[in-house]
């Protein structure tokens, strides 16, 4: 009876020091997480110096659009004023592409596998067309140089085929996306883990316009974004169209159902990068309201008093060729506005 009383003893003591153990390590790991995350909070991790690798970079150019001087602005962000910006920021290469000889035969292949006539029409050294020789409305513009391209039917000249209305719904239109992409070898890592929105279109007139519903729609529209940069965002002269957009009808007939299938991926080398200063939050607040701002977004309301509640580093990513991809400041306020200022020191830019 003893030995059995004893061995009851120390097998409850091996119990509670084992709980006692695991509750320990619990709380250290507890304190050791919130240790880590309060110093990177006041003590966070320098950004490299600049380097200034590619020597001055060509200024952002940005398309035409309304000066940013004719909205009067607020300041009312978290922090209460502009947050504090690091003091550099990385600048990565974008290689132009080159034309090869079997550049025109492969878009060719390509136009084909499309349902077109693979005799092409040449509009420019780079440009060149491509018609269906059954379904008119219906071409491909395929840049033979940078591979971007857009397929297009000019619904305009028949908006009777909006009479069909065997729609997709959102995840039936991103999977019939994202099916295109990958059956014609363009859904690379960009694209993979990047981003998509799925949005509703109504025909008035000749014209598709934004609707809030799929019962009220006569198109689907999905907009695929290229993924995040060193853990920023990426953002495009018109932030609500992604690099990659296609837009469905309801029609039966396979050629009316795909209205437009746009492409615009310029390549990134995430290998050949820069380090650059940029300028401060504060000094890029002022030129947003001294009128140097892109306006990439109006309110959606029509407002020219604009509250800006969140000041943050994006990087510009244009739907025309650029030599790097630089950062810019975005400043995001009420009923949508969106503005974009660069962000690159003014003197490492010409």
């Amino acid at each position: 009876m003893a030995n059995l009383t004893e061995t009851a003893y120390y097998t409850r003591r091996t119990i509670n020091w084992m709980i006692l153990s695991v509750i320990i390590y619990i709380i250290l790991r507890i304190a050791w997480t919130v240790f880590v995350v309060m110093w990177l909070y006041f003590f966070p991790p320098q950004p490299p110096a600049p380097n200034f690798r590619f020597g001055k970079l060509p200024a952002i150019k940005f398309p035409e659009a309304s000066p940013s001087a004719q909205f009067t602005y607020r300041l009312e962000t978290i922090e209460g004023n502009v947050p504090t910006a690091s003091g550099s920021a990385t600048v990565y290469f974008m290689p132009k592409p080159a034309a090869n000889l079997l550049a025109l035969t492969k878009t060719q292949e390509f136009a084909k596998r499309l349902g077109l006539n693979p005799k092409s029409i040449e509009e420019t050294k780079a440009i060149y067309r491509f018609e269906d020789d059954t379904t008119t409305l219906r071409r491909l513009r395929f840049d033979i140089v940078s591979n971007n391209f857009i397929l297009r039917y000019g619904f305009e000249q028949d908006t009777g085929l909006f009479s069909e209305r065997a729609l997709p719904g959102v995840d039936a239109a991103i999977a019939e996306g994202k099916s295109m992409l990958q059956t014609f070898t363009l859904y690379g890592n960009d694209l993979v883990k990047g981003t998509h929105k799925v949005s509703f279109l109504k025909l008035v007139g000749d014209t598709l316009v934004p609707s809030t519903s799929l019962s009220q729609a006569d198109a689907v529209r999905v907009d695929f974004f290229r993924q995040n940069v060193g853990g920023l965002n990426l953002f495009t002269p018109y932030p609500d169209e992604g690099q990659v957009v296609i837009i469905f009808s309801g029609s039966k007939n396979a050629k009316k159902k795909v209205l437009q299938f746009a492409y615009t991926l310029w390549p990134i080398d995430y290998e050949t990068i820069g380090t650059y200063g940029i300028k401060t939050s504060a000094s890029a607040w002022e030129e947003l309201k001294s009128g140097r701002g892109y306006i990439a977004r109006t309110p959606a309301n029509g407002a020219t008093n604009i509250v800006i509640r969140q000041v943050y580093l994006g990087y510009y990513d244009s739907f025309d060729p650029q030599m790097y991809l630089q950062p810019v400041f975005v400043f995001e306020g009420d009923n949508g506005f969106l503005a974009y200022v660069p962000a690159v020191s003014a003197e490492w830019t010409e």
